[in-house]
């Protein structure tokens, strides 16, 4: 076979090949374990996080008979971490597509744990005054042989959804170690 001929081949099995690389690593990567299924709080807290950069927070934190206050103005990053519970409560993976039941009554969304199911989400609650979002409570349970962790946490919004409040409360045990409790109150002004 002429190598002119040979080089021309491989180019052109080659180039369709490369052109749609080039096309995919334009796309945005899609994740394919996120879902859409149960209420998204990783999107809606990045909504409010946005909104709410800059806004002053008022915080007393409660660690077993210790307390200490702090007062802060978080940007968007700032704001992330100190949320990151409730980031890490979404349960919108596709590892836990059929792991809750939903229902809605009374102004509630519910997602409830399954009996049988395995996940530290136990129930995400948000509460609605017509299609306007009043409250969200997420509920936590870790439980091994030798740890047990409980932790329930509540995002409270005012009349135009935004974050006005919110409070974590924790109880942890560590095989051969007394209780551990956590408490958290925090007031975001404007």
């Amino acid at each position: 076979m002429n190598p002119l001929f040979r080089r021309f081949l491989i180019l052109a099995l080659a180039a369709p090949v490369l052109f749609s690389c080039k096309e995919d690593a334009d796309a945005p990567f899609a994740n394919p374990t996120q879902i859409d299924r149960y209420f998204p709080v990783s999107d809606f807290l990045e909504e409010k996080i946005a909104q709410r950069a800059g806004a002053a927070v008022s915080k007393t934190i409660r660690f077993n008979e210790e307390v200490e206050e702090a007062r802060f103005e978080p940007d968007e990053e700032a704001w992330r971490k100190e949320l990151d519970f409730f980031f890490q409560a979404d349960i919108n993976k596709a590892a836990l597509a059929t792991s809750y039941e939903t229902t809605e009554e009374d102004g509630r969304l519910i997602h409830a744990l399954k009996p049988g199911e395995k996940g530290t989400v136990q129930q995400i609650l948000v509460q609605k005054h017509g299609e306007r979002i009043e409250a969200i409570r997420i509920e936590t349970v870790t439980s091994n042989l030798f740890y047990q962790s409980e932790v329930n946490g509540v995002l409270f919004l005012d009349d135009n959804e935004d974050l006005v409040e919110y409070q974590l409360k924790g109880n942890q045990k560590v095989w051969f170690m007394g209780p551990t409790r956590l408490e958290v109150r925090a007031s975001v002004s404007k």
